[in-house]
């Protein structure tokens, strides 16, 4: 027997993806000033849906079923101006939308049931949802969301071993309450759920080397995916968004099929960063290597990060 699967109250989903670190919230401010689509949703219980899928411990029939049960109450959430993040200085939040007023007045007017939902639905706007790293569960997603359009956002995978390495990614699972994410329990300790199919090389590995075969593989599943050109994705490079953030609003615009709002310049600028992306590469690889002790996946990393460098050059 298995969880009956509704269908997806508001079928025209845009789903913003990448890897952890790779600059999501950022690119989620600039695209939700596209005309027509809602303000980014963020939530937790859809994530740990997809990681446990993911980890091969909950069937791809069922977690279809609850995901999209999920979004179904998220997506109706933000229609009436429930549970929504109203913290000034969170990524998440409706304040950075060009559209707050109108967050704010759902709150206010109280609208529930199908006439909230139709705030949404009966005006054509497309929801937005954020996932983590989901590209290896796409066909359970699109399970449950089948129309979904994905815009994936990548990084390059020296830059993300670096950040993980300094948020402390090779050491907080299981350890810290706050990473919430699925950890699973091996026979020698913990390991994320992304690990699971690799948790003895895991657990062996010090905390750099955990970081850097992650990053690997995750990067590797990833590419996997978009290479197959089964599914419906637009590929949005870091360095690019950064660099010429216009060129990159006008792709994702044709893919949607959407035009920007005049806001969304206003948001660029406000958002725009200057980096040296060429020195400052050199610096987070010589800090790679300073504590890596395998050697091999360090040089698949640098490999990864010269394939990126070609993408982006594409």
């Amino acid at each position: 027997m298995n969880i009956f699967n509704y269908e997806i109250i508001n079928d025209d989903i845009v789903i913003i993806d990448g890897l952890t670190r790779t600059g999501k919230f950022y690119l989620g401010k600039i695209i939700s000033g596209i005309q027509g689509l809602e303000y980014f949703i963020s939530n937790s219980e859809a994530e740990r849906i997809i990681m446990i899928n993911i980890a091969g411990t909950l069937t791809d029939v069922d977690a279809a079923s609850l995901l999209t049960l999920t979004i179904n109450e998220a997506i109706y959430s933000m229609a009436i101006g429930r549970n929504i993040n109203m913290r000034f200085d969170d990524g998440s939040s409706v304040l950075n939308s060009f559209e707050k007023d109108l967050y704010i007045s759902r709150q206010k007017k109280g609208s529930s049931g199908d006439i909230g939902l139709k705030t949404v639905t009966d005006n054509k706007r497309s929801s937005v949802i954020m996932f983590h790293q989901s590209l290896s569960a796409i066909n359970m997603i699109k399970r449950s969301m089948p129309k979904c359009k994905i815009i994936n956002l990548r990084r390059n995978p020296i830059d993300l071993a670096y950040s993980w390495i300094k948020r402390g990614w090779g050491t907080r699972y299981g350890k810290d309450n706050l990473s919430f994410e699925a950890v699973y329990e091996h026979k020698n300790g913990l390991v994320p759920y992304f690990a699971k199919e690799w948790a003895e090389d895991y657990l062996s590995s010090n905390e750099y080397d955990k970081v850097v075969k992650s990053i690997v593989d995750l990067t590797e599943q990833e590419s996997t995916v978009i290479n197959s050109n089964q599914y419906d994705i637009c590929c949005v490079y870091y360095d690019n968004l950064i660099e010429q953030p216009i060129n990159e609003v006008n792709k994702i615009c044709t893919f949607l099929n959407r035009l920007p709002h005049e806001s969304i310049y206003k948001t660029i600028e406000i958002e725009t960063r200057d980096i040296d992306f060429l020195s400052q590469r050199e610096m987070r690889l010589n800090y790679i290597s300073s504590g890596i002790q395998d050697k091999i996946s360090f040089e698949k990393l640098v490999n990864l990060g010269k394939i990126y460098e070609e993408n982006i050059n594409k």
